[in-house]
């Protein structure tokens, strides 16, 4: 039952996006306002959003707090979207959820990502939970969990991404971001780039709200091992369970928020919550020296390699799918100067760059190309060397990775 429902759902897919709130103002009417009856901090942000969301919400956990915790998009199953605690929504969650409010739906034109969003908002009530950590779907000013009255906000990195419906300059994405900024709830971020930081600045002012500004540079002795990273921040040293540069500005972003947001704050908890934190799809370690990382757009790839070079000493070997609207032309020059080698693969998807489509770019005489994504995976995993090798490039790829190294996460908790 739970496939047909899972149907009907990815099926709403067909209406598109629609930017606004008018749909998803109606629908939480109908679910009688559940986004009113618990606490909330929103993050938005082109890059880092999942992993900050997942560690905020992991140091609240560990503080005995019931925590829910909305992001997007999922890995392997609908429910990873949804959860509490760590725990993914029950199947049963799903089914009466949708069935309650289908015909709503219908009436309504309601879209995938906005009777998602409702859905989360309604379970989190619900199960009367204490504080919920939500992340946007798209941009944030007219994104559908814009609805939250949060007590905090996080602008993680900003990059150029989604411009078709963001903006084509830095400023209009950064624009549409700080459409999360509330009147007089702290904002925290850690862009440092100068267009950035003027548009920040004057949304917190038109807020009146204060901003704080962290920067990589507070950041200080990163040690990264490929299954593990150390780094200093303030006058503590924290050790994350994952590596990845990133994930160190993610942590430094959830930290400060978390201490923000509550009083007497334990650094023994903080680390303890850092040692049980796991987020899968990045720089996630498959098998020795393999890893998956759902990096797709320039600025993350760039980082990736970057990281990887710096564990290893040598520029990785790479396996690369992305969607059609990702590769430009700074994304080719990464794949061109920071590989050892790269082959390009295919899924079957139309928002995945098929074979007619990479020949168009013409850049198949410097890449490899293979068609199966499985067999992909194979020849690379076969090539003896001591390089590290990295298949990225989307979140939709990761059934077909996982199944190829015979690796689950979903049945317990994250």
């Amino acid at each position: 039952m739970i496939n047909d429902t899972l149907e009907y759902l990815y099926a709403l897919h067909n209406r598109g996006i629609k930017l606004g709130l008018k749909n998803i103002e109606s629908i939480l009417k109908e679910c009688k306002n559940p986004e009113s009856s618990f606490r909330s901090i929103h993050i938005a942000g082109t890059n880092g959003k999942g992993s900050t969301a997942s560690i905020l919400a992991k140091l609240f956990q560990v503080n005995n707090k019931k925590v829910g915790l909305y992001t997007s998009p999922h890995l392997l199953r609908f429910n990873e979207r949804i959860r509490i605690n760590g725990k993914p929504i029950s199947d049963k969650d799903i089914i009466n959820f949708t069935n309650k409010y289908k015909s709503f739906i219908e009436k309504n034109s309601i879209t995938f990502f906005e009777a998602t969003t409702a859905m989360a908002f309604y379970y989190f009530s619900k199960n009367k939970v204490d504080i919920a950590i939500i992340e946007t779907g798209l941009g944030g000013r007219l994104d559908s969990t814009n609805v939250i009255k949060p007590e905090h906000t996080i602008i993680t990195e900003i990059d150029f991404d989604h411009t078709h419906l963001l903006g084509e300059t830095v400023e209009e994405i950064t624009a549409e971001k700080c459409g999360i900024i509330k009147e007089k709830t702290p904002n925290i971020t850690i862009n440092s780039q100068k267009k950035i930081k003027d548009v920040i600045k004057k949304f917190s002012k038109n807020n009146n709200t204060e901003t704080v500004f962290l920067s990589k540079k507070d950041i200080k002795n990163i040690n990264q091992k490929k299954n593990e990273m150390k780094f200093r921040f303030g006058n503590n040293e924290y050790k994350l369970p994952q590596s990845g540069s990133y994930q160190a500005q993610n942590a430094i972003l959830a930290i400060d928020t978390y201490k923000t947001t509550n009083k007497n704050v334990s650094e023994k908890n903080i680390q303890i919550a850092l040692d049980k934190w796991y987020w899968p799809g990045r720089m996630q370690i498959m098998k020795e020296d393999f890893f998956y990382d759902v990096a797709h757009n320039t600025s993350a790839v760039r980082i990736l390699t970057d990281d990887l070079k710096k564990i290893y000493g040598c520029k990785p070997i790479g396996l690369v799918v992305m969607k059609n609207d990702k590769i430009k032309n700074d994304t080719v020059k990464i794949f061109n100067n920071e590989f050892h080698s790269l082959t390009i693969s295919s899924i079957d998807s139309k928002d995945i760059l098929s074979k007619q489509e990479i020949e168009e770019m013409n850049v198949l005489s410097r890449f490899d190309f293979n068609e199966n994504l499985t067999n992909a995976l194979s020849s690379l995993d076969q090539i003896k060397t001591k390089r590290p090798k990295v298949v990225f490039g989307s979140h939709y790829i990761a059934k077909e990775v996982f199944n190829y190294f015979d690796f689950s996460f979903d049945k317990g908790t994250i």
